[in-house]
């Protein structure tokens, strides 16, 4: 194999020290190639190695562009989780002030009762009068989207299609009763 590289080498010095082309070489079906072509040049034969360097080094394009795409899309998966796990940090495992830990506290998902079964509104159930003064003052479409999203404990979507109206539509309300409540509780803070 040395005795052929050199001579191919020899024949081609600007491709020495070419990464691509000692790769090519490397390899014995192409290694048979470049000696054939050295033995017996001819058109045919140097068209045949230009084909198989032309399919190696495609091969080392596309692996290359496929490991670099690989890594990128992998850093860029790991800052998103990053920055949701930031945003959004689980805290089921934090110690609760009762010496237990927040796990407890959530309800178990086989039970069939729900918290709120025995109200009808939310009025019903509100204890902090400021908050059910404030609720009183939304309108009757706020109060019912807040009614079957927390005693229903309904989704946008699902109140969406019993209203029959858009999920957007239900989302506006909601958030817009919601900041309607937040100020109201805020003004009587002050």
């Amino acid at each position: 194999m040395d005795t052929l590289v050199k001579e191919f080498y020899r024949h081609y010095p600007h491709l020495k020290h070419n990464k691509a082309v000692e790769s090519f070489i490397s390899q014995e079906k192409n290694q048979k190639l470049v000696e054939e072509f050295l033995r017996h040049p001819s058109a045919h034969k140097e068209e045949h190695l230009n084909e198989a360097f032309k399919a190696h080094y495609f091969d080392i394009r596309f692996t290359s562009y496929v490991s670099s795409s690989l890594y990128f899309h992998s850093v860029n998966f790991d800052k998103h989780i990053r920055k949701y796990s930031e945003r959004h940090p689980l805290t089921l495992d934090d110690q609760a002030e009762e010496g237990g830990s927040f796990i407890d506290l959530v309800p178990d998902p086989s039970s069939d009762i729900a918290p709120f079964t025995n109200y009808s509104t939310l009025g019903d159930c509100l204890e902090n009068e400021a908050l059910l003064r404030a609720y009183k003052t939304l309108t009757e479409k706020q109060k019912h989207i807040l009614d079957l999203a927390y005693l229903k404990e309904l989704s946008d979507t699902e109140i969406a299609r019993t209203l029959g109206v858009s999920q957007q539509a239900v989302s506006k309300t909601h958030r817009k009763a919601l900041s309607l409540l937040k100020s109201i509780l805020k003004k009587g803070e002050s």
